[in-house]
């Protein structure tokens, strides 16, 4: 079927075998999912890729039945039939059963997998945005989970699919599929560092990769398991939309199923509920190496997911791509055992330091503390008020020192954490860039001084556009004349980089900051 009979059939209630109380559509680029209020249809788009191979209906109706069958292992009850889409006279009709019976002069036109609808208020996602996901729903799925694993197939045919061979074939597919998108959705060092990175930890781990193997680790697996497609009924838990397109992304080690949603919570921003759930994991299914390999795993969840967003542009979302890519790169760090970073980006006021600084938390994943947010909140005062009373006490030393002191406490308290941290600031004194400095080495971070510099001509011009903007520093033309010979001069040797951010190119700047970062942990390694 193609678009136009899609919404042709969309207009035709009288198309179903069934009451339907609305028809609605969703489409992804593999497939297009048709709402009727009770039964959901999803319908495989005629489209061929690398990885996948829809483009005749025999491949189609295979696939359609595979789906079925493999999403029944843990969701009978949602998983119905797949059933023929039929066509008289340019009419399409969408048959009850897979037996049922064509009418006179009917023709088979394409197959669609029949379901439950499930309400979107069941959904994980949905649960998550309300704040009713508990940690005993995710014992709860963990123990499903784990159990699922213990009686799910494995073979000497899919064994091979957890070897050096299939696990380097998938990483390398994934970095030859996003290199178009290098400079513009991931940031080339970034790109470099996640696939040396990958190639390291496959070569020094052949023995980890070789054990799982050994102790049956690899299994017919679900391979799609992420929040989107939990659905928590108030009875049961269901899990759906298994990958039936390819059995390389679905014979796979146990744990790189786990791995998913334990990606998945915390790019939703919910780490407390993806350590709860491996630690539940963990114990269920009594995986004694899943910790030394789950960061690998988490690593590649995190990269795939930016990938396929890549393959839905133009209408992909492309900050949740620029994230997922960041969530890869920390995995990637984490993958040696290295200490969260800390970047800071101080400098004279109006040299960019907020745009770079909020590029580089975006492209990193990096928690960013910028001054300007952290003053106003303290004293009370709304983002995006200018006050003209009390300026002497709102920027005098006593204000600023108390700023700086809790910039750092901050800071420490995320890096504690395992999150790496960039400071927005002018670090305009020695002695506010020696306390934050002290603090990190005595907790051996690896960190990074950014001075940001431009000519006065180019600082000017910026502020003067900054005034017609709604925007949360108070700095203006004004305030920089005034201030600009304050700030003392940074003498730092190591550690230290000097940015002319004259230029408009963020993802330049960003590369030298990264380059030279990742340069010195190298050297520190």
């Amino acid at each position: 079927m193609n678009k136009k009979e899609i919404e042709k059939i969309l207009k035709d209630k009288k198309a179903f075998p069934h009451r339907v109380r609305y028809l609605k559509l969703k489409e992804t680029y593999i497939s297009w999912l048709i709402f009727t209020g009770d039964i959901v249809y999803k319908i495989k788009k005629p489209v061929r890729f690398d990885y996948l191979d829809f483009s005749t209906l025999k491949k189609r109706k295979f696939f359609l039945t595979q789906e079925l069958k493999l999403n029944q292992r843990l969701a009978r009850e949602i998983y119905l039939d797949v059933v023929p889409v039929a066509v008289k006279n340019n009419r399409l009709r969408v048959l009850e059963k897979s037996d049922s019976p064509l009418l006179k002069g009917e023709k088979i036109k394409d197959y669609a997998l029949k379901m439950k609808e499930i309400p979107q208020r069941y959904y994980a996602p949905s649960l998550l945005e309300r704040g009713s996901l508990k940690k005993e729903v995710l014992g709860k799925l963990a123990k499903i989970i784990a159990d699922f694993h213990k009686r799910a197939k494995t073979s000497k045919e899919i064994e091979k699919y957890g070897r050096l061979k299939i696990i380097r074939k998938n990483w390398e597919e994934n970095f030859k599929q996003t290199k178009p998108f290098v400079g513009k959705l991931i940031n080339k060092t970034i790109f470099v560092f996640i696939k040396k990175e990958v190639r390291r930890f496959l070569k020094e781990n052949r023995g980890l990769f070789e054990k799982r193997i050994r102790e049956k680790k690899i299994r017919d697996c679900h391979g799609d398991f992420h929040t989107g497609n939990i659905f928590i009924g108030p009875k049961k838990i269901f899990t759906i939309d298994c990958l039936e397109f390819n059995k390389r992304f679905r014979y796979q080690d146990t744990a790189a199923d786990a791995a998913f949603l334990a990606m998945d919570l915390e790019y939703l921003k919910r780490p407390d509920l993806s350590d709860y759930f491996v630690k539940k994991y963990a114990a269920r299914s009594k995986d004694k190496d899943i910790f030394k390999i789950l960061p690998f795993y988490k690593c590649y969840r995190a990269y795939v997911r930016a990938k396929v967003g890549c393959f839905s542009l133009p209408k992909g979302d492309v900050l949740s791509i620029k994230r997922y890519f960041s969530l890869s790169f920390r995995y990637a760090l984490s993958l040696k055992n290295r200490k969260p970073f800390m970047l800071i980006i101080c400098g004279q006021i109006g040299t960019g330091k907020t745009h770079l600084a909020e590029y580089l938390s975006l492209i990193t994943g990096a928690y960013l503390l910028r001054s300007d947010v952290l003053r106003k909140k303290m004293l009370g005062i709304p983002l995006f008020s200018h006050p003209k009373k009390n300026i002497k006490k709102i920027y005098g030393e006593k204000t600023t020192e108390r700023i700086y002191k809790k910039m750092s406490s901050e800071a420490l308290k995320w890096l504690k954490r395992g999150k790496p941290v960039i400071l927005d600031a002018t670090f305009s004194r020695e002695k506010y860039r020696k306390k934050i400095r002290e603090a990190a080495e005595r907790l051996e971070i690896p960190y990074l001084f950014v001075e940001c510099y431009a000519p006065e001509k180019k600082i000017l011009a910026r502020l003067k556009q900054r005034a017609k903007k709604k925007e949360i520093s108070d700095a203006t033309v004004e305030v920089y004349l005034k201030r600009k010979q304050e700030f003392e001069k940074i003498k730092l040797k190591k550690r230290f980089l000097k940015l002319n951010t004259q230029g408009n190119n963020v993802e330049q700047k960003a590369n030298r900051v990264l380059k030279k970062l990742l340069s010195l942990e190298a050297k520190r390694i």
